[in-house]
């Protein structure tokens, strides 16, 4: 059994956005991926570009660790006023999640200039 395994990890995934790419769907009419709480968190900030790029890396990895038609409007990045990010899963997402025996999924965000980040992780309950 790896490390991974017996600390409950299901999948891991890395993933960069050009802030350019994200400030591109901001100013598009309309939310694509984005929810309306992810868009008015990063709109009362001076740096809202860099806010999307980090969230859409979060989808964006998401995403990749759950195939099975998940999409990254089913992932929203939420934030307690002072609380670490947190993914929220619905639909075929959550569905997936599930599927794949992991019961949380935990995220980093991570943001410069130029490019944004996310880690995600899929973890099972420790038995």
């Amino acid at each position: 059994m790896s490390d991974a395994e017996r600390d409950g990890v299901v999948a891991s995934g890395v993933e960069l956005v050009d802030v350019a790419e994200a400030e591109r769907l901001l100013a598009q009419r309309g939310e694509g991926p984005f929810s309306e709480g992810e868009l008015r968190y990063a709109r009362d900030k001076a740096d809202p570009g860099r806010r999307l790029a980090a969230r859409l890396a979060a989808k964006r990895a998401a995403c990749r660790l759950l195939g099975g038609g998940a999409s990254e409007a089913e992932v929203e990045v939420v934030r307690g006023e002072y609380g670490p990010p947190e993914l929220r899963l619905s639909g075929a997402a959550r569905e997936r999640m599930r599927a794949l025996g992991a019961s949380r999924a935990l995220v980093s965000l991570t943001h410069e200039r130029g490019h944004a980040g996310a880690l995600v992780l899929l973890l099972r309950d420790p038995r």
